[in-house]
């Protein structure tokens, strides 16, 4: 009988670009993704929220009220939010041997981003068109470097759990929980990381104002 061992995790994380120029530093690079893991399962989608206006100062007002929120109720540019979960089955050892392993493994992640969907119109000037465009190339860059993120903590966690062994299955149940919140902390630890590193994306060119 399949006995499966799961936990979901949902990490908010942001691009928030702001109205000031950049700072001067260097934009950081996006963290490389990890590389493909057998059993690990992807899924993504992006999904938009609209804004008008007809300068960057209003365009800037549109994200400010209409963008996702974070876990504190501040307004964001955009937000990626991924889920991690996994399955196995804990296989008892021969009989006269009471160790289990397990077998099964699949990590499965789930990412969505949010991201602001402008329509010029009509009376839209050409410089606030391409202000837009590469505005929007830069946020996506910055979500870009989170799903980075996320996917490369989906391959640790695969890794981490692939071949664990306990004395028993509830032991075993226990060491494959605790290891997996280790990894799924260090995923939030990277992400927050990766956030100071890039002023949530201003230093990637998350910008957009007067």
């Amino acid at each position: 009988m399949r006995r499966p061992a799961t936990l979901a995790v949902a990490l908010l994380l942001s691009a928030c670009g702001g109205s000031s120029p950049p700072p001067e530093a260097a934009p950081a690079p996006a963290p490389g993704a990890a590389p493909a893991v057998a059993r690990v399962s992807i899924t993504g989608r992006e999904q938009y929220y609209d804004i008008d206006g007809s300068s960057a100062g209003a365009l800037r007002e549109g994200i400010n009220r209409l963008g996702p929120k974070d876990a504190s109720g501040t307004s964001l540019d955009a937000l990626t939010v991924w889920d991690l979960q996994w399955t196995y089955k804990p296989v008892p050892g021969a009989p006269g041997d009471s160790s289990c392993a397990l077998s099964d493994l699949k990590v499965t992640l789930n990412l969505s981003v949010t991201l602001p969907r402008w329509t010029p119109p009509a009376t839209a000037p050409t410089s606030l068109r391409q202000t837009w465009r590469t505005y929007l190339e830069h946020v996506k860059t910055h979500e870009a470097g989170h799903r980075a993120i996320a996917e490369r903590n989906a391959g640790d966690l695969y890794r981490a759990l692939s071949g664990l062994r306990a004395p028993t299955c509830a032991a075993l149940d226990a060491l494959a929980s605790r290891t997996g919140e280790d990894i799924v902390a260090d995923g939030r630890a990277r992400n927050r990381a990766y956030d100071v590193q890039t002023k949530h994306g201003q230093t990637q060119g998350v910008v957009l104002g007067p």
